[in-house]
């Protein structure tokens, strides 16, 4: 197919009748204009695939600049059997301040939307060049009917079920429902800080939805970014939602993103983020209790501080079992692992995985001297997350072992029957084990999703 029919066939699929004839003038084209007849061109041509992207982010970028619902390029995605990854790309190269300073440019001069299709200026070249250029990724697999249990790391579950029967513990829960220590985190950040929608910041709501996709949760929380270093984290058991620095967007690759947030999806899927919560402010609650009980209280609570404590760090593995699942790739997530240990960003070029995994085997060489085995014991007693070089190679012992690819096939896949203990403090609420929505405990099935209630 010659070039000029090319760009018509392109063009027919988003611009007006109108526009089509005006764009058909331009470059002097005589054959039929029938929108239909072009549109079935497409189907037929044998190009390349960055033709095929550079085709779609021409249509995209028109219809950003005509304010049309760019689901009207949905169709040339489907024509050329382009990866999700071609949307992403456009929501990270075509962003709104460049659409804005295209549109101003067009009035000044004159120009319509439609002049996309015409010779452009470098610029406009330029920004669809590097979208063409950013590597596109194959779609991820969705894991239907995924339930948490299928790759919860053993020990964290046996400790949450021991934290929901200690006494102790239900008090310091009920104590903390009544200070609204919750609500001041939840005020703090939906109040200072950005949400990414599907219109602002749509790359990162883009990975948020593709992650819930994956681990099969219907639906998807609120996102916020903030400022700081490398993290992310989950507030909130009732409505959930997940906070993460902005510079994740700048410092991480797209599989990467996708890896931290799976890591936060994952604590929400396997309710977690109740005791995290509490952990967090176990500390100030503890004093608290002191003052009262002249520091008898405070004792009983670092007693459940250790319990809380040790499972917060086996929580993490389950977490990072679901980055994985969400990312798909295990370079991906131990390449985070060492940015998230330290790794100065201008050298992230030069991260070798095998390097910082053979670290983790000096480090646990420190068991053969006793004294060396007390203080890593010691020192990690009252941390919430695990060494990060222990995650690395925690996960990637996990993948090896060929349970991470046991889920590919629904044949091994097995249920395990996940039924914690509960206790009043919960009010009778829990989350769906499928598709992560509030249920009452004494429901059969899930109101929304209609499965099995894992609870009963």
């Amino acid at each position: 197919m010659d070039e000029v029919k090319l760009v018509m066939a392109a063009a027919s699929t988003v611009v007006t009748q109108e526009e089509l004839s005006d764009i058909a003038a331009y470059y002097d084209y005589k054959d039929e204009l029938n929108k239909d007849v072009l549109s079935e061109l497409l189907k037929t041509c044998e190009i390349s695939e960055n033709k095929k992207s550079l085709i779609y982010y021409y249509c995209f970028l028109y219809c950003r600049l005509a304010d049309k619902d760019t689901s009207a390029v949905n169709n040339i995605k489907k024509i050329f059997s382009l990866p999700d990854s071609v949307i992403r790309s456009c929501q990270k190269i075509i962003t709104k301040n460049k659409i804005d300073y295209i549109k101003k440019e067009f009035r000044e001069n004159k120009k319509g939307p439609e002049c996309v299709f015409k010779d452009n200026e470098p610029y406009v070249i330029r920004m669809l060049s590097n979208a063409v250029s950013q590597p596109l990724e194959a779609d991820k697999k969705v894991f239907e009917n995924l339930n948490s249990a299928e790759y919860e790391h053993p020990t964290d579950r046996s400790y949450l079920d021991n934290l929901n029967t200690n006494k102790t513990l239900e008090r310091i829960i009920k104590l903390y429902s009544e200070y609204n220590f919750e609500r001041m985190l939840m005020v703090q950040y939906t109040g200072s800080n950005i949400r990414a929608t599907k219109k602002n910041l749509p790359y990162l709501y883009g990975a948020l939805e593709s992650v819930c996709r994956t681990l099969d949760v219907k639906e998807v929380p609120k996102l916020y970014v903030t400022q700081g270093s490398l993290n992310a984290c989950t507030i909130g058991s009732s409505r959930p939602i997940i906070v993460i620095s902005g510079i994740c967007l700048s410092l991480l690759s797209y599989d990467e993103l996708l890896f931290i947030l799976g890591h936060e999806v994952g604590h929400i899927k396997s309710q977690h983020v109740l005791y995290h919560s509490i952990g967090n402010f176990l500390p100030y609650i503890a004093n608290a209790i002191g003052n009262v009980t002249l520091g008898l209280g405070e004792l009983a609570v670092k007693g459940i501080m250790l319990l809380l404590y040790q499972w917060y760090r086996m929580s993490e593995l389950t977490a990072d079992r679901a980055g994985l699942i969400a990312c798909q790739n295990i370079d991906a997530a131990v390449s985070l692992m060492a940015k998230l240990s330290g790794y100065p960003p201008s050298n992230y070029n030069e991260i070798d995985n095998e390097i910082f995994l053979e670290q983790s085997a000096e480090f646990e060489n420190l068991d053969n001297n006793t004294f060396d085995k007390l203080m890593k014991f010691l020192s990690v007693l009252y941390k919430n997350h695990p060494w990060t070089i222990m995650r690395a190679k925690e996960l990637k012992t996990w993948y090896d072992s060929g349970e991470y690819t046991k889920l590919y096939n629904v044949s091994e896949r097995v249920y395990q029957e996940r039924k914690p203990k509960l206790n009043a403090f919960f009010d009778k609420k829990v989350y769906c084990t499928h598709c992560g929505k509030q249920i009452d405990s004494d429901d059969k099935f899930c109101i929304y999703c209609g499965k099995s209630n894992g609870y009963r």
